[in-house]
């Protein structure tokens, strides 16, 4: 009985481990976030006199991207939103599909992109798509038959996604363009809304797999 127990235990322990999901919050224009030098970790408040605050703005125009304002200097952040994780800044960019860390070295953001093993930890829910691995602009993915599956459009390319969208699904619910849930199996498009010689329209063939 005793044994049975602590499976049972575990068996929660580990469950609510997988349930734990990770905020992705976006950081809100004006608001602020605090570098911590000596520890390098971005946090939400501190009470640290030597931490560093940042307050985020947008740039002019349409296509906004975000910049950091802290002691009277203006940071590019080069993305277009923001969210922190375990200490640190993530940004993405919804125009090339990235997802970066955002440094603060010598007076200066710097950005490391995050790579495919970091992706499946941050959405472990998701199967990840690499835009690599298309071939002529399209692709071939299986899917589950009886139960919903996540992917996530990896832009390992220096491919730019300027005003991309779903022609055929409706991924309006995720806080991410890259995110999509397809329904059954079928053709998706992920092209521009407007036509465009510089962009191409990308096919995603999903299949079920039993």
């Amino acid at each position: 009985m005793k044994k049975f127990l602590i499976v049972l235990l575990s068996f929660f322990v580990a469950l609510s481990a997988y349930a734990e999901t990770t905020n992705f919050n976006d950081i809100q224009e004006n608001s602020a976030v605090f570098y911590n030098p000596n520890t390098e970790e971005w946090l939400e408040n501190c009470s640290d006199n030597k931490c560093i605050k940042f307050v985020k703005s947008y740039t002019l125009g349409e296509n906004k991207y975000s910049e950091y304002n802290a002691n009277g200097l203006s940071y590019d952040a080069n993305s277009t939103m923001e969210f922190l994780h375990n200490g640190e800044l993530i940004g993405y960019n919804l125009n090339n599909l990235k997802f970066s860390r955002l440094y603060f070295e010598d007076g200066a953001f710097k950005l490391e992109r995050l790579n495919e093993e970091e992706l499946s930890e941050l959405f472990p829910d998701c199967q990840i798509i690499r835009v690599s691995n298309f071939k002529d602009n399209a692709i071939k993915i299986k899917r589950p038959l009886f139960k919903d599956q996540k992917f996530l459009l990896m832009n390992d390319t220096n491919k730019i996604f300027y005003n991309y969208h779903f022609e055929n699904l409706d991924n309006s619910n995720e806080i991410f363009n890259c995110i999509f849930t397809p329904k059954r199996a079928r053709r998706y498009y992920f092209s521009p809304k407007e036509k465009s010689a510089f962009y191409s329209k990308y096919i995603i063939h999903i299949r079920y797999m039993l």
